[in-house]
């Protein structure tokens, strides 16, 4: 396995791992357990991502980039054209149907 990226608390691992899913990338979150070790562990050392295939690493690397980039602007919600759905603009993909929603500079 290849690890692809750490995170602070247990929501952020389940955001980061459910944009590379709807990215169409396979992807293990491990330390879930641990978390109650959190304060006696530094955050970053108990949760990590991985991915099993080594060509998925650069596409993961964007999702994970343009996930980071997004949470850092305060974007609108958009209109899933696909399912009709609001999906609040720091997402890449629609919560609903897991089409991917266009960028918003």
């Amino acid at each position: 396995m290849i690890e692809i990226a750490s995170a602070a608390n247990i929501v952020e691992a389940q955001l980061l791992a459910d944009e590379l899913r709807s990215g169409g990338i396979e992807v293990f979150v491990s330390g879930g357990y641990l978390t109650g070790a959190i304060g006696e562990l530094p955050p970053d050392s108990v949760l990590r991502l991985y991915i099993n295939n080594e060509q998925h690493r650069e596409r993961a690397e964007e999702l994970i980039a343009a996930f980071e980039a997004a949470r850092k602007k305060d974007l609108p919600r958009r209109w899933c054209a696909h399912c009709e759905e609001w999906i609040d603009g720091q997402f890449g993909h629609c919560w609903q149907c897991g089409a991917s929603m266009p960028v918003v500079d």
